[in-house]
């Protein structure tokens, strides 16, 4: 197994996965509804605990991690930021944006796992494809979210 190789894709797991907490910390910080904001805060939890994960497997390979979030997250942040001035926040569009990073997420995880376990150590195979599986299901119910959400405002302009 080409070592170099294992580090850097999983690296990138891992800088996603800081993202992700860094994210969901932030949508928490901006949604109405306290059952969203308290399931964005677990969320932001879990992926920190994802990114420490694959970190002590890197580091029990003697190789160096990554341990800070992407400069591209930055700078989609400064810019939600600076959007979000001239912008009202609401959470269902709060709920489409993670949504779609989290679709870019399920990417990066299916991309390491098409290397497949001929490549990566066992044990660090089981880790990420057992994370993808979970990151899976936050996906579904933030569809699951949306479809409610979109049902409700249906509901609401029926009533009208």
């Amino acid at each position: 197994m080409e070592t170099e190789k294992i580090v850097r894709e999983v690296n990138y797991i891992i800088i996603h996965n800081l993202d992700a907490q860094e994210a969901y910390t932030d949508a928490a910080g901006n949604v109405e509804n306290d059952k969203l904001r308290n399931a964005m805060l677990d969320e932001a939890d879990r992926r920190g605990g994802y990114a420490r994960e694959l970190q002590r497997e890197i580091k029990d390979l003697g190789e160096d991690v990554a341990d800070d979030t992407s400069m591209e997250a930055s700078w989609r942040r400064i810019w939600l930021d600076f959007k979000g001035i001239f912008t009202t926040k609401d959470d269902m569009t709060i709920v489409e944006e993670c949504k779609k990073a989290d679709e870019e997420m399920v990417i990066a995880y299916d991309t390491i796992l098409q290397i497949g376990e001929a490549f990566l150590p066992p044990r660090v195979y089981n880790i990420i494809k057992q994370q993808r599986k979970e990151i899976g299901l936050t996906y579904q119910a933030l569809l699951k979210f949306h479809e409610v959400q979109i049902e409700h405002s249906v509901e609401h302009s029926v009533e009208k």
